[in-house]
């Protein structure tokens, strides 16, 4: 399968370095920027991620490169998706159907892609990086497609990585991205203030942090297994906590709101 990736941020580089590892020929990387696409495919061509001697992908911005691809992965930001539709729907091959276009967007319609013959979505969810390597056998996909095709293409590409998948339509994907923002994006954000107010210490939570989220999710239901002072009703504890932050308003304002958000939860 001849799979060309269109962007080359954090989704694009991963993808793209982890399909040309698992045997699959990347003719091309576009992106607007020469700079980037060039980088991308020097990246691929490099024999530690070539192991199967596939031909060289190539760099370019002209999207009608691709011409004759299996796939095109469309892995851009979700406001410029729309903005490269019109030069996607002048390659041949894809208005004929024989290449299927797919974006990786989780809250993005598959019916954004509905002018091409052979759509669908690929969508990782993952946290991804330029600068942190991941193992997409450990990374869940959830497809959409608008034909067979498309979707046997999808499904053939998580066989090869060794990854879980589910077919799933954009109302259920798009509840999955929100899930996402909830363990992933905030629970981030929770980890910067945390950082804030340990620091120079704050290397002694990772054990605490990756224990706290495999236990979530061992026992069904995280409300289960909720700790802490606000559960317990430590009215003690929590007062010595808002002292600390009194004169730090974001902490203050997060802590009050979700410490109130637990109690409740214990009602």
């Amino acid at each position: 399968m001849k799979i060309s990736i269109l962007g080359s941020g954090n989704a694009g580089f991963r993808i793209a370095i982890a399909l040309k590892g698992a045997g699959f020929e990347i003719p091309f990387v576009v992106n607007r920027s020469p700079q980037s696409a060039t980088q991308l495919s020097s990246i691929l061509n490099k024999q530690e991620y070539n192991h199967y001697s596939l031909p060289n992908t190539n760099p370019t911005t002209n999207i009608c490169d691709t011409e004759g691809s299996d796939l095109i992965i469309v892995a851009i930001s979700d406001d410029a998706l729309e903005s490269i539709l019109p030069d996607l729907s002048v390659i041949k091959s894809v208005s004929s159907g024989v290449t299927t276009v797919c974006h990786i967007s989780g809250a993005t319609s598959l019916d954004v892609l509905k002018q091409f013959k052979s759509h669908g979505v690929f969508y990782p969810l993952m946290t991804l990086s330029k600068n942190k390597p991941v193992d997409m056998s450990i990374v869940p996909f959830l497809l959409e497609a608008s034909d067979l095709s498309a979707i046997e293409k999808l499904t053939a590409i998580c066989k090869k990585l060794g990854s879980e998948y589910s077919i799933c339509d954009s109302s259920e994907r798009l509840r999955m991205h929100l899930s996402a923002v909830f363990v992933s994006n905030f629970i981030n954000y929770l980890a910067t203030l945390s950082y804030d107010i340990a620091t120079p210490h704050h290397v002694y939570l990772l054990p605490l942090a990756i224990e706290t989220i495999r236990k979530a999710f061992l026992y069904g239901n995280p409300k289960m297994v909720q700790t802490g002072p606000a559960i317990r009703g430590d009215l003690s504890t929590i007062n010595k906590h808002l002292e600390i932050l009194k004169d730090s308003k974001e902490h203050l304002e997060v802590y009050k709101l979700l410490t109130n958000f637990i109690i409740e939860q214990k009602k």
